[in-house]
């Protein structure tokens, strides 16, 4: 087992100073695996959130990393990639005690940082800065310019990646960013500001030009609802997603919200059970079922319910539940205290509602936030209405395809959906009637299906979405200038 040292220092970075952040929250950061205290959550003072906003804001207005071109934002992002592969190994170790994900996993989705940056890279050569139109002779330009000072609100489930992400997509559209990373898991992203503000150092440019603040939702609040703020990325639950909104709406400033989802999940009468139930347990079971994607709602041909019941229970056996850090265990605590409470209290609702919760794990004596892989049979596919983001599934039999598609909409639904059957073209016909944005067949992978492949974020899941060039258009805006033409008729 890895040895658990002390954790990161939360210390935001403001207008290139690093500056201790002056309030005490009342959650403590905890080890997932015991429960023992590690850190207090602290926030940044609002007055030091107003500075980091007048030093985006300046530096926007000025236009000086506009004008530094598009060969600037590529050095930027070279050097981020490069610094975030040598840290790889803190990196997976911060979010691991973070959000409780097995070491392995942490370690895996670290390893990627660097490619997710190369990605924006990639992105950004794609977009480009604009282009000349077809004019008859005359000159016009189609320009793509960043939209102003973005906030990025990072999530605790992938609390680096998803932050990296964002913040290089920022940077390579021209932005000026301020990233608050969840008051749950700070650690991570506190080490991307360490590479960050050498990276700007190191190339000479404007300190402003990516700051990092701590804090909860009054310090994500101050930064969404100031109109200096032309840009904002959230990945969160429903309830901050409709409070981002709120607050953001008066600036009609532009919006990217993930949301998550009720994930559904259709077992078709033909599907293979062995593949099917390999699948369902890699996706429920994956970042322990703490992530935004996972399927949470299957529905299953009648003639297969008890079969795949079984099968699921026999793969869940042979999984180990155990502390993060230890190299063989395969699913490891919730992330924090609350998180597991809310999903207990969610499991016993859907018991209340005629459901059995089934399960096939041993816990580990160690006194942390651990829940054993759930599912839960019996109750009616209505009753199954609301993300549970952890380890657990609700499982109905359905008589028909048409029933199935039926249950699939809900009050949540709308991310990412699930098909399982042995006919191909018909799984795919089916897939393509999930009210979604993203649908799998025979299969609960995380990274993308292909290159190329976009998805919309429907219904209550968010909005925005993935795609080739979505992340870096998202942050900019659309200009068009040109000599125009007399000839025309009005």
């Amino acid at each position: 087992m890895t040895e658990n040292t002390a954790p990161k220092a939360q210390i935001d970075l403001i207008d290139g100073s690093w500056v201790e952040p002056s309030e005490r929250l009342a959650p403590t950061l905890d080890d997932p695996n015991t429960g023992e205290f590690r850190q207090h959550q602290f926030a940044t003072a609002p007055s030091d959130v107003e500075r980091a906003l007048a030093a985006a804001h300046e530096l926007h207005v000025s236009g000086v990393w506009e004008d530094a071109g598009i060969e600037a934002r590529l050095a930027l992002l070279d050097r981020l990639a490069d610094g975030l592969d040598a840290r790889v190994d803190e990196l997976g170790y911060e979010d691991a005690m973070a959000n409780g994900n097995p070491l392995r996993v942490a370690m895996q989705m670290a390893g990627y940082l660097g490619p997710r940056v190369r990605s924006a890279r990639d992105q950004l050569l794609e977009v480009g800065a604009g282009r000349d139109l077809a004019a008859d002779g005359r000159q016009v330009r189609l320009l793509r310019r960043p939209l102003g000072p973005a906030a990025v609100l990072a999530p605790w489930n992938a609390p680096t990646f998803v932050g990296v992400a964002k913040v290089a997509s920022a940077l390579a559209a021209g932005c000026p960013v301020i990233l608050k990373p969840s008051e749950w898991a700070p650690a991570g992203c506190q080490v991307v500001a360490e590479v960050l503000a050498s990276a700007l150092r190191d190339l000479d440019l404007p300190r402003a030009l990516f700051q990092l603040v701590h804090g909860a939702a009054a310090v994500g609040a101050q930064m969404v609802s100031d109109p200096r703020v032309r840009a904002i990325s959230f990945t969160g639950g429903g309830a901050g997603g409709r409070a981002v909104a709120a607050a953001a709406s008066p600036h009609f400033t532009a919006l990217q919200l993930e949301l998550g989802g009720h994930n559904p999940a259709v077992v078709l009468g033909d599907a293979d059970i062995a593949l099917t139930a390999r699948g369902l347990v890699d996706g429920m079971t994956k970042l322990n079922g703490q992530w935004c994607e996972a399927p949470g709602k299957v529905l299953v041909h009648h003639s297969l319910h008890d079969q795949l019941v079984e099968a699921i229970l026999d793969q869940l056996g042979q999984l180990t539940v155990g502390h993060c850090l230890e190299h063989g265990t395969d699913v490891g605590p919730l992330a924090h205290a609350s998180h597991r409470d809310h999903l207990t209290t969610r499991i016993e609702d859907l018991i209340s509602r005629g459901g059995k919760a089934l399960v096939a794990n041993d816990l580990p004596h160690l006194g942390g936030w651990f829940l054993a892989p759930t599912i839960i049979v019996g109750a009616e596919a209505a009753a199954s209405s609301a993300e549970l983001f952890g380890p657990v599934v609700t499982i109905h039999a359905v008589a028909t395809d048409t029933e199935a598609l039926a249950a699939t909409a809900g009050p949540e639904t709308g991310l990412a959906g699930f098909v399982f059957g042995t006919d191909l073209q018909r799984a795919l016909a089916v897939a393509a009637r999930v009210p979604v944005g993203e649908v799998r067949v025979n299969g609960c992978k995380l990274a993308d299906l292909a290159d190329g492949s976009e998805q919309t974020f429907w219904n209550a899941a968010g909005i925005g979405g993935h795609g080739p060039t979505d992340m870096v258009r998202f942050f900019q805006g659309s200009q068009v200038i040109g000599v125009d033409d007399q000839q025309l008729p009005i």
